[in-house]
């Protein structure tokens, strides 16, 4: 339970006098738990304090309230959280908090009871605990921290890790019940409880990391081992290869000194052709220059010619688009001036109605005034007449009264007949009038019917026809119109047609002039082809022929026709690759046979590329490159015949990239990535890695064909095929041309239709619309008219009812007349008798009052019919004076707007006359600029025709001059490539000295010429014989060149596996030594304290148990921490036995006595104990009370007990005890009881 004391064994032995200790004074407690208030438990004696009292009375709370103060948790306090350290109890309810303080202080002992206090060290560590279950500590009053409280405490002395000071109740015997060895990683044994006292565990962890570490090396070092071995075995299988390797490059190296000699040899030969070639090259060029002098005129005036001839194709042409948007815009302007007619028209049709209307509506109402002004004039009279009429009414009526007076007998005989004839006509009178009126009323009403039906269908016939002939209108102008959308698509499709013809035929013009133009330079550079070929042909039908014969299986021909580019990159191949004349042969062998034949046939000079010397650019020209703007490399361009002539054209391309133009080689050659430095243009500029640049004469061309299967030989028929294509194409051209000017002037021509259609379109359109319109009026019309127009069966059987009912009653007024006719007659005899009554004066009285009478009513309803004509007229005349003034507002608005027409009518016409008039003049200046684009095509042909004369001959020249420069440049490449040849040399020796690691004298000895100084000199042909002797050795040899460096790869594996091995057996020795040391240490220390420790527990058992031994055993002496330790006890006058198979009471004093061993091993300056005596009987307690009194006279012992054997030993008594359900204390001090009593 100790891990941080390190106070030396035995150091609780004797007095430690005038040695200051910590004592705990008191405890003072508030509200904590049982304790209800403030409690103050003490003052605690400084050597051994009991605190007693009876079950449950909180005797263990001083204990826990110092588990509290010293940091435990509520677990470890017998709690669930810590607010349930708050005392609550029925008088002490919902108490805020908890807080336990205890006190300490620092003392000297005097003597057994009197000590002297330290001064200024007391100290007091508080700790509250709140309901919120926070809790807080203080020191000495201030606030302070868990990690303060502990590192103070701890440094007082006191094992808070551990617990070794305190012991609880049942902890006893868990002491006992320990094993040997912990099980696991999370368990305590014996051995790790008595490791953790002395204070030798902290080397587990160590321990343990070195063991891994050297378990680590040791696996490593063997797998370094396995290695070594291996690369051992595979150096020693590599000897026998090497030695023969090493061998050949000997002998290679002899070769390669002799082609050295041979490679100085051909620069001399190379060099004086050199010089005779370019002397041959200055007498062409300068002869050329002469004949370039004498054309520079004519070529400077045909190119200002054809300059001219641009400038005036190119005003032509603008001339032409002009005139085309002139004609474009008057053909719009056609168009709007139909439409401007049309509204005009339409306007015009508009104002004639309306003046018609207006003159109606003059008359109509000039009619009405004339009709109201006689109305007017005629009423005074009438009313005078009537009013005269009036006044004379009532004298001759009076007057007609007066005759009638004097005939009233006699009228009244007559009175009374007629009166009873009427009497008796009556019935019959009503049946006729009723029959009357029934016969008027049905009679009127068929008569309407009649009347309108019969007005309807007039109406319905005169619209019906109207609709008819508008239909017919509609329906021919829409055939119209459908005629001229018809045309009109026609004339479109038949110009775009033309105009498409015209453009296809001016592209495939175009088109066929590119290619005439390239079969024209195709057919010069076979000419010239053609004569510089003969001679290379020669010497490759030498060669050829050779090689048919046998001589020279090796040669594989020209280089330029052992590949393949397309036509489009021929100009850069030719140009950017100076080996493609070069022949390829297998080895130097074939290539001096080679240049025997020519010497033999006298063919000239030739280059030669050896196969054999290529392969090393195998892995070079197969690793994939990302190049710079994807500017492909000729290499990958083309298409080889075999895969095995692959690296000759790589010796002879390398990463030559291929540029649009001379910008992008530019960016490319001088980029950041140097491996791609040389650039060649597709117009055949050069960019050398150097840096220089060439170019800007004729372009090189054909040195390549664009197929495999096609030789590059230049044959008659080959000739004769492309002048013939040349014809054809030409033939072609003037076909084209004559097309296109056909399609041209059929556009010219449906697009003049084509206007003229499009003006009499919207004219119709227009036209269609207003039909549309009026038809659309109509058929409204027709839609009311046609249900006047046709009456329904009520209306027909209505107007055939009332014919039957007129006929009825015009049937029965006749019979009632028939019936009713000898009354009438009687009654007009008794009329005329009373009208004869009076005489002839009272019947021409009679006469006049009725004509009076008559008179007055004619006048009286001539006046009203004139007053009601005179307001009718009036209204009407209102009506007509607003319609005219409607009727002119609107002629003021159709004027206006006819003067708006008219007026855009008369700027379009003006418009139209200056765009007609500039297209006139736009056409003859056409006219003009043709004349003289002719006359000038026409002088340029001819300047042309004469410098065309002077290029022919300059043909020759220049193909004379590229021979010579052919000639110049092979020579200067075969220089190049011999001096490059000549440096490829002596870096291989170079390379060969440093594979074999000779010595400068090694190497001077094996690379120097072999003849002797008074020897002849070695001829070249000498020179070749031993090169070919060498080579035919060397052929005989079949080293594995690779062994060399495998080997030396190997042997270089080999030396650093033993290095690595050497290290790692190193450093596994280290870590193996110092695990060693550290296991040492450790055993040094525990078995230092493990003795010290036994000897006490002996000593403390026989003291506990009188007799009896106790001994603690290592299960493996030579390794403790293997196996474990185990605790066995022999009690008195008993065997030796396990503590685990002990009685209760055993298990404890065996506990007691290894605890009481440990405290004497690491003393602590108090001690706290719960009922560790609860086990033992009435001797034994007695015998560790009186061992633990022996104790306190350096240490504080409280300790909690029943057994009056251990509390009447203590020198201070801490009573506990309880009332109304809270714990109370008292301390006394027993000896002064004692002393009392002795008394």
């Amino acid at each position: 339970m100790g891990r941080e004391m390190v106070t030396s064994p035995g150091a609780g032995e004797g007095r430690q006098s005038q040695v200051p200790r910590l004592v705990i004074t008191r405890m003072e407690l508030v509200n904590f738990k049982s304790y209800a208030g403030t409690k103050s438990i003490g003052p605690f004696h400084k050597c051994f304090s009991s605190v007693v009292g009876p079950n449950g009375s909180g005797k263990s709370n001083v204990i826990d309230a110092m588990l509290f103060v010293f940091g435990k948790k509520a677990k470890q306090l017998r709690l669930n959280k810590v607010s349930e350290l708050i005392h609550n109890s029925t008088n002490h309810q919902n108490l805020p908090y908890a807080e336990v303080s205890v006190y300490f202080q620092m003392i000297v002992d005097l003597d057994d009871e009197n000590s002297e206090p330290v001064p200024g060290t007391e100290l007091v560590v508080t700790r509250r605990a709140n309901r919120d279950n926070s809790s807080k500590y203080m020191i000495n009053g201030r606030n302070s921290t868990f990690t303060e409280v502990t590192e103070l405490l701890k440094g007082k002395g006191i094992d808070l890790d551990n617990n070794r000071f305190l012991i609880l109740q049942g902890e006893v015997e868990q002491i006992a019940m320990m094993k040997p060895k912990a099980q696991g990683p999370h368990d305590e044994g014996l051995l790790e409880y008595l490791s953790d006292i002395i204070g030798c565990d902290h080397y587990n962890e160590r321990i343990d990391q070195a063991s891994q570490k050297v378990e680590q090396l040791s696996e490593e070092r063997t797998g370094k081992l396995q290695h070594v071995k291996i690369a051992e075995k595979q150096m020693s299988s590599l000897e026998g290869a090497k030695t023969e390797a090493e061998l050949f490059i000997r002998k290679e190296s002899e070769l390669l000194q002799a082609k050295v000699i041979d490679l100085q040899l051909c620069l001399e030969e190379n060099e004086r052709a050199l010089v005779t070639n370019k002397a041959n090259q200055a007498a062409l060029e300068k002869k050329l220059e002469e004949e370039r002098a004498k054309r520079a005129d004519d070529e400077a005036q045909a190119k200002v010619l054809e300059k001219e001839f641009t400038v005036h194709r190119k005003a032509f042409e603008k001339i032409e688009k002009e005139l085309d948007s002139a004609k474009e815009q008057f053909a719009e302007f056609e168009r709007k001036d139909v439409k401007l007619r049309e509204d005009l028209k339409h306007l015009k049709e508009k104002l004639k109605k309306l003046d018609q209307k207006a003159k109606k509506d003059v008359q109509k109402r000039a009619e009405l005034e004339k009709e109201s002004a006689d109305a007017v004039e005629s009423i005074p009279r009438l009313e005078g007449e009537h009013a005269q009429l009036v006044a004379d009414l009532p004298a001759q009526e009076k007057l007609l009264d007066e005759y009638k007076e004097k005939a009233k007998a006699e009228m009244e005989q007559y009175r009374e007949k007629l009166q009873a004839v009427h009497g008796e006509l009556e019935p019959f009178e009503k049946d006729m009038s009723e029959t009357k009126a029934r016969m008027d009323v049905a009679t009127a009403e068929r008569n309407l019917l009649v009347e309108k039906h019969a007005s309807a269908e007039k109406a319905f016939a005169d619209a019906s026809a109207s609709r008819t002939e508008t239909e017919a209108r509609i329906a021919d102008t829409e055939k119209e119109i459908r005629t001229i959308s018809g045309s009109l698509q026609q004339k479109k499709a038949d110009a775009t047609a033309a105009r498409d013809e015209e453009k296809a035929c001016q592209a495939s013009e175009a088109a066929v002039s590119s290619e005439v133009q390239m079969l024209r330079g195709r057919v010069g550079e076979l000419r010239s082809a053609r004569d510089s070929e003969q001679s290379r042909g020669r010497i490759s039908q030498a060669f050829t022929a050779a090689k048919r014969e046998g001589r020279l299986p090796g040669f594989l021909g020209r280089l330029g026709e052992l590949g393949a580019i397309n036509a489009k990159y021929d100009v850069a191949i030719s140009t950017g690759c100076s080996q493609l004349d070069a022949f390829l042969v297998d080895n130097a062998a074939t290539a001096q046979a080679c240049i025997k034949i020519l010497k033999e046939q006298q063919l000239g000079i030739a280059t030669f590329i050896a196969l054999d010397k290529q392969q090393h650019f195998q892995a070079a020209m197969n690793d994939p490159v990302q190049t710079p703007e994807h500017a492909p490399r000729l290499f990958d361009l083309i298409t080889f015949a075999a895969e095995r002539v692959k690296p000759a054209f790589w010796y002879a391309l390398r990463n030559t990239l291929v540029a649009d133009n001379l910008d992008q080689a530019q960016r490319i050659a001088y980029g950041p990535d140097k491996r791609f430095r040389r650039v060649v243009t597709l117009q055949g500029q050069v960019i050398e890695s150097s840096g220089t640049m060439s170019g800007g004469g004729k372009p090189q061309s054909g040195k390549m064909g664009s197929r495999l299967d096609k030789g590059l030989g230049v044959s008659d028929r080959e000739l004769e095929t492309l002048e013939r294509q040349l014809a054809d194409k030409t033939a072609q051209l003037e076909e084209f041309r004559a097309r296109g000017q056909a399609a041209g002037t059929a556009a010219e021509r449906a697009e003049r239709e084509l206007a003229e259609l499009e003006m009499r379109l919207p004219k119709a359109k227009l036209e269609l619309d207003a039909l549309r319109t009026q038809l659309s009026d109509l058929s409204r019309r027709l839609a009311g008219l046609e249900a006047a127009a046709h009456p329904s069966e009520e209306e027909l059987e209505r107007v055939t009812q009332l014919g039957q009912a007129v006929t009825a009653e015009e049937k029965a007024l006749a019979k009632v007349e028939k019936a009713s006719a000898h009354l009438r007659k009687k009654a007009e005899e008794i009329q005329s008798q009373m009208d004869n009554a009076g005489g002839d004066e009272l019947k021409r009285q009679k006469e006049k009052v009725e004509k009076l009478q008559a008179n007055i009513d004619g006048t009286s309803t001539e006046i009203n019919r004139l007053k009601v004509l005179i307001k009718t007229h009036a209204k009407a005349g209102e009506r007509l004076a607003k319609a005219a003034e409607d009727a002119e507002k609107e002629r003021v608005k159709l004027t206006s707007q006819m003067e708006v027409v008219t007026s855009e009518l008369r700027g379009l016409e003006q418009e139209a006359l200056k765009v007609k008039d500039s297209y006139e003049k736009t056409q003859e200046v056409l006219e003009s600029k043709r004349g003289e684009m002719e006359s000038l095509q026409r002088e340029y042909a001819r300047c042309k025709a004469v410098v065309e004369s002077f290029r022919l001959g300059e043909v020759d020249l220049l193909t004379q001059l590229e021979d010579a420069a052919v000639l110049v440049q092979g020579a200067a490449a075969k220089a190049k490539a011999l001096e490059k040849a000549l440096a490829g040399v002596r870096k291989k020796q170079e390379q060969h000295r440093t594979t074999l690691d000779l010595s400068e004298e090694e190497a001077a000895a094996l690379l120097a010429p072999p003849p002797a100084e008074d020897a002849a000199p070695e001829t070249q042909e000498d020179v070749r014989e031993r090169i070919q002797k060498l080579e035919a050795e060397l052929n005989g040899m079949k080293p594995n060149m690779a062994s060399i460096a495998e080997y030396r790869k190997k042997e270089a594996d080999y030396t650093a596996r033993v290095r690595d091995l050497d290290a790692v057996t190193s450093a596994r020795d280290e870590a193996r030594k110092e695990h060693t040391e550290l296991r040492k240490t450790r055993l040094d220390e525990f078995m230092a304290g493990f003795n010290v420790i036994t000897m006490k527990l002996k000593e403390m058992y026989q003291m506990i148990t009188l007799g009896g031994d106790a001994e603690l055993e290592l299960v493996d002496s030579l390794d403790p921490f293997s196996e474990g330790i185990v605790f066995s006890v022999r009690p008195p006058k008993k065997s030796w036995k396990n503590i685990s198979n002990l009685s209760g009471g055993e298990k404890t004093l065996s506990s007691l006595a290894l605890v009481f061993a440990l405290h004497h091993y690491k003393p602590t300056p108090l001690y706290v104990m719960d009922e560790i005596d609860a086990a033992l009987d009435f001797k034994n307690v007695s015998i560790v009370a009186h061992y633990i009194k022996d104790r306190t006279k350096d240490a504080q012992f409280i300790i909690i007990s029943l057994r009056n054997n251990m509390f009447e030993l203590a020198d201070r008594l801490v009573g506990i005890y309880k009332t109304d359900n809270c714990t109370k204390s008292i301390t006394i001090n027993p000896r002064s009881f004692a002393v009392a009593a002795a008394t």
